[in-house]
This record gives structure tokens, C-alpha cells and sequence, in this order.
């Protein structure tokens, strides 16, 4: 299992009408922490070089509290493989009441330049079965 943290601020153009944070909006969080881990592995690099490109399969999302204008944002991640897939799992919390805000867990894929599915690569296999806990925002 691999670990790995990111920051943002909730934007005023991520809000719905009741001034919270909208529903599609904490999937792209998630989707924003996914791109982050990779770029924080420093393996996406490698990725493109073989010209693979991470693609979400499936995401689930449960909301508990909201978030408004300006809330600092932190999101936990961990990344396992499962099956030649990655299943993820997010806790996005409101830095200023400590309180998570929501969870998603989904799973994702490669695919390359013609849209197939491919292995995920030995070297991202090895670093996500290490205990890397990768704390950078």
C-alpha cells in the first residue's frame, strides 16, 4: 500500500447554489490527488515514456460534511494494486474542522495510445506493494 497527501483551497467556482462544494467537484479533488501521487512517485514520467495514460474505471463517492469558499483542503490517499488495476481510496477533510468531508474509492487503469488496457508496469508494482508514504503536497 502506497500513501500519499495534497492540499488545495476550495475555489468560489466550485460552488453550487447553496454555497457548498458541488458533488462533481470532489471527484475532480480525487482525480487532482490521483495526478499528484504520480507525478510525487516521480513515475510519471516513465508512465509516458511507454506511452500509458491513467484512466479512472470506476468511482464512488460518499459525502458527510460539506466544504464552502475558501475551506482548506487535504486529501488523504492510499493506492493498492489488485488484479493488473489500482483501487484507490481518498479521505478529503476540511483542514479547519478536522472533519472528513468526503470519501471516494475507485479504480483505475492504463491505457495506451490506441485506448487498450495494459498492465500495470513492474516498476509502478514495486512502488505501490513498498510502504512509500509520500507526504509532499
Amino acid at each position: 500500500m502506497n500513501k500519499s497527501t495534497f492540499r488545495l483551497t476550495v475555489r468560489g467556482c466550485e460552488l453550487d447554489s447553496f454555497g457548498h462544494v458541488n458533488n462533481a467537484v470532489y471527484l475532480q479533488y480525487a482525480e487532482t490527488a490521483v495526478w499528484n501521487f504520480f507525478r510525487n512517485s516521480q513515475l510519471l514520467d516513465m508512465l509516458f515514456e511507454r506511452g500509458l495514460f491513467p484512466v479512472i474505471l470506476e468511482s464512488t463517492q460518499r459525502y458527510i460534511h460539506e466544504l464552502k469558499i475558501f475551506d482548506e483542503v487535504r486529501i488523504e490517499s492510499e493506492f493498492r494494486t489488485s488484479g493488473g488495476i489500482i483501487n484507490y481510496k481518498h479521505k478529503i477533510f476540511n483542514e479547519g474542522t478536522g472533519k472528513i468531508s468526503c470519501k471516494v474509492n475507485g479504480k483505475l487503469a492504463f491505457v495506451d495510445h490506441d485506448r487498450v488496457i495494459c498492465s500495470v508496469p513492474d516498476e509502478l508494482m514495486e512502488y505501490l506493494e513498498s510502504d512509500n508514504d509520500d507526504n509532499k503536497n
